[in-house]
């Protein structure tokens, strides 16, 4: 293969890259839209509430949430049905971490996508129109 060829070829390699770039984008943001947790610091007792969320790719970081504050972040699902979020939290100084798997796409995708939590002192609680679904914590220790 000559120089030309050479060159045309690493242009075709260059524009399938990019193409298939694209095209993965825009299959993500056309077919699975987004979905989106809220976290709400319901605590009894007006306490501050120390939360850390995560996944496998990315952690966001450690907050403080006041009584009644909330944060709330969103992300595209997985294809295939593994996106997983799980939080540590505290609401005493001293006390030890609970944690809980806040969004499970397996559980969670055909319920909410947008994922309202109200953290509690016996367990985060799922709102959704007309219901409300409450878990344990895992013990952290």
């Amino acid at each position: 293969m000559g120089q030309k060829g050479g060159v045309i070829a690493v242009s075709l390699l260059l524009l399938s890259t990019l193409l298939t770039q694209v095209l993965a984008e825009v299959e993500v943001n056309s077919f699975f839209p987004k979905s989106t947790v809220v976290i709400s610091n319901q605590i009894e007792g007006g306490a501050k509430l120390l939360v850390h969320c995560k996944s496998a790719d990315d952690d966001l970081g450690v907050r403080w949430l006041k009584p009644g504050q909330s944060f709330d972040w969103s992300f595209y699902p997985h294809f295939f049905k593994y996106t997983l979020y799980f939080c540590a939290f505290r609401w005493e100084v001293g006390a030890h971490l609970v944690w809980f798997d806040i969004y499970k796409q397996q559980r969670d995708e055909e319920v909410c996508k947008l994922c309202h939590w109200a953290i509690r002192r016996d367990g985060p609680c799922l709102t959704v129109p007309g219901s409300e679904m409450c878990y344990h914590y895992r013990d952290k220790r």
